[in-house]
């Protein structure tokens, strides 16, 4: 029973920091709980799984309604859009470490003509944890030219595009290192697959709503 009670404790950590991520929504979450079924430990705890990752859902609709019009995540997405349209590939919440980040980087830069991109910025699915924890964001960087000289301008690109948006970058300029956004308040609003449901149709629990949404 105590391993059956720290199984469910992780998954529902686990799908909690999902969904304040930002990047999880419905149709993540029936995917989630497909994959769910193939793990023997994960599988029996689908259902409480799928209840806690609803009631999540709906906190976080019912919390972006207080949200600034602009938040820090915002201002995240116009700095990469920014960075993109001067040439260096900008990938938000890029698997979950660094390896898979340059993966999925060089990847997308070697599927586009030589030349279009001069470098890439990311940060990664464990980053968006440490941002949420309060920890601040991490952004790391490469450039597609060997040598030091070429990584580093690529990371002072960066900062300055940070900066332009408001968003205070620490970096010591060493190409090697990345650059943290220490004070980031990590709000970003969830592309929701479906509209929320009304009140009264949450609180019946049934009817049409629940036939079309679940």
């Amino acid at each position: 029973m105590e391993d059956d009670f720290d199984d469910l404790a992780y998954l529902r950590g686990q799908v909690s920091a999902l969904v304040a991520g930002g990047f999880f929504n419905e149709d993540d979450l029936e995917t989630y709980l497909a994959d769910m079924a193939f793990d023997s430990d994960a599988a029996p705890h689908a259902a409480a799984v799928r209840d806690h990752a609803r009631a999540e859902m709906a906190a976080k609709r019912a919390a972006e309604a207080g949200w600034p019009a602009v938040t820090d995540c915002d201002r995240i997405d116009r700095a990469f859009a920014a960075l993109e349209a001067s040439g260096i590939l900008a990938l938000h919440n890029a698997g979950m470490t660094t390896s898979d980040a340059h993966g999925d980087a060089w990847d997308l830069i070697n599927r586009d003509p030589k030349g279009t991109w001069r470098g890439f910025a990311f940060y990664h699915g464990q980053d968006v944890e440490q941002a949420l924890a309060g920890r601040g964001l991490f952004i790391g960087f490469d450039a597609v030219a060997e040598g030091a000289a070429a990584k580093q301008a690529i990371g002072a690109a960066i900062l300055a595009a940070l900066t332009a948006q408001g968003l205070a970058g620490d970096w010591n300029n060493d190409p090697e290192t990345r650059i943290l956004v220490p004070t980031i308040v990590w709000q970003r609003r969830t592309r929701w697959a479906r509209p929320a449901l009304p009140p009264s149709a949450a609180a019946a629990g049934n009817g049409l709503w629940r036939k079309l949404f679940g």
